[in-house]
């Protein structure tokens, strides 16, 4: 009797699905002090937009700056949050991994921990680029995993 790996693989994908789920909803609460919609002392709250604010004043930039920035990152760690839910789903539906969401999903993904490192070197976080590097390879390795391990 042959053993499948697609529950490892599934799961593997459903543990970055929930990552991100919590990232981005520490993320949108810590957006959410920011507007005022919750009070400041809202634990549940990623406390980034002040990073972002710290890092984005090295050039005296307008208050603006690091609010568009923290959007933008909050919108597209949304659009990636869809993508793992759909790659998830699509997944467990087929009994096989959907590898077009699943490429998706990792796509955007990678593509925002580059981008973040792309701005940890402009703006000088050298700190902060240190966890984004672990989690870019993390990733790499989960997705060449789901890729090289048998069905």
């Amino acid at each position: 009797m042959e053993m499948t790996l697609f529950p490892l693989k599934l799961g593997l994908l459903s543990f970055w699905g929930f990552w991100l789920l919590f990232a981005f909803l520490t993320n949108l609460c810590e957006w959410l002090k920011v507007v005022r919609i919750v009070p400041q002392d809202w634990t549940f709250a990623s406390q980034n937009f002040q990073a972002v604010a710290r890092a984005t004043a090295t050039y005296h930039t307008p208050p603006w700056i690091p609010r568009g920035l923290f959007l933008g990152v909050l919108l597209w760690q949304l659009l990636t949050l869809i993508f793992f839910g759909w790659a998830i789903v699509s997944s467990a539906m087929a009994g096989a991994l959907a590898r077009g969401a699943l490429n998706a999903a990792f796509t955007t993904s990678i593509g925002l921990l580059a981008a973040f490192m792309i701005a940890d070197e402009i703006f000088k976080e050298y700190d902060l680029e240190r966890g984004h590097v672990l989690l870019l390879i993390a990733q790499l390795v989960t997705l060449i995993a789901l890729y090289v391990l048998p069905p």
